[in-house]
């Protein structure tokens, strides 16, 4: 549950990433990876990359 992943951020004090897609077709999962919806899988590896560039500055 995405509650617990959060509390393990914060617990270590790192930033983490929830990206999974809930879906309940196949229909939904294509728009979702790079459709209309725009790419969720490539958006979420962009934001844990810009989190390891910011770690680096801090």
């Amino acid at each position: 549950e995405s509650a617990k992943i959060g509390s393990i951020g914060v617990q270590h004090s790192i930033p983490v990433i929830f990206g999974v897609l809930t879906t309940d077709t196949i229909e939904q999962a294509i728009e979702r990876a790079g459709t209309k919806a725009g790419n969720k899988g490539a958006e979420a590896a962009a934001t844990a990359v810009e989190m390891v560039n910011l770690l680096s500055l801090l």
